[in-house]
């Protein structure tokens, strides 16, 4: 690894094109293979192998359905973020803690995961990361983005993210979601008299 005022530092969607290297990512040491970021994912994740779990993201891919995004220091993944379409997180639908807020219509995306290799963890990847997802998410059309932050420690927080990540990327708390609205309001156009039509 170069130091970090070297690093190239790159944020990609994770695409069929690039899947070899979300798979080389997921299978390093300390990733999270365990889950393949299917937990929200698939109501059945628990009943599935990791193999499975693993076959499962990849037809994801392959099927164009968005995922999430890759870090990368030149060419190697060393990060990722899962940011795709609220409604491509099955398990959301029943959820009592990230229940939907927005319109069905209002298109939403939802962030619920990060990675970041060992070595390269506390050199802004976490938040340039961020960066890319948001920048995705509304290069896809994503009205709102939403975050489910964990503040307390454990593995859980490692991989939600941490509130102080979103709050300075501008999103806003509104209990345990954190949301940045990405279109633009429009003004209505004033009467004769100054009240709006």
């Amino acid at each position: 690894m170069r130091n970090n005022n070297a690093m190239e530092l790159t944020v990609r969607p994770v695409a069929a094109e690039n899947l070899n290297d979300f798979v080389a990512l997921f299978e390093s040491r300390g990733a999270p293979h365990f889950c393949w970021c299917t937990l929200y994912r698939m109501p059945d994740q628990r009943l599935l192998s990791n193999a499975e779990k693993k076959e499962a993201m990849c037809n994801m891919l392959h099927e164009g359905i968005p995922v999430g995004v890759l870090a990368y220091d030149g060419e190697r993944p060393i990060g990722w973020c899962s940011v795709a379409p609220r409604e491509t997180y099955k398990r959301l639908d029943r959820s009592r803690t990230m229940p939907r807020v927005t319109p069905a219509d209002l298109p939403t995306w939802t962030i619920l995961c990060f990675f970041v290799l060992r070595t390269y963890r506390s050199k802004g990847v976490a938040k340039r990361l961020l960066e890319g997802a948001v920048a995705y998410a509304r290069a896809q059309g994503a009205q709102v983005i939403e975050a489910y932050p964990f503040d307390t420690a454990g593995l859980s927080s490692t991989h939600r993210g941490h509130s102080s990540l979103f709050k300075k990327a501008g999103f806003r708390q509104d209990g345990k979601r954190w949301f940045l609205e990405t279109f633009n309001f429009v003004s209505l156009p004033e009467k004769k008299n100054g009240s709006k039509t």
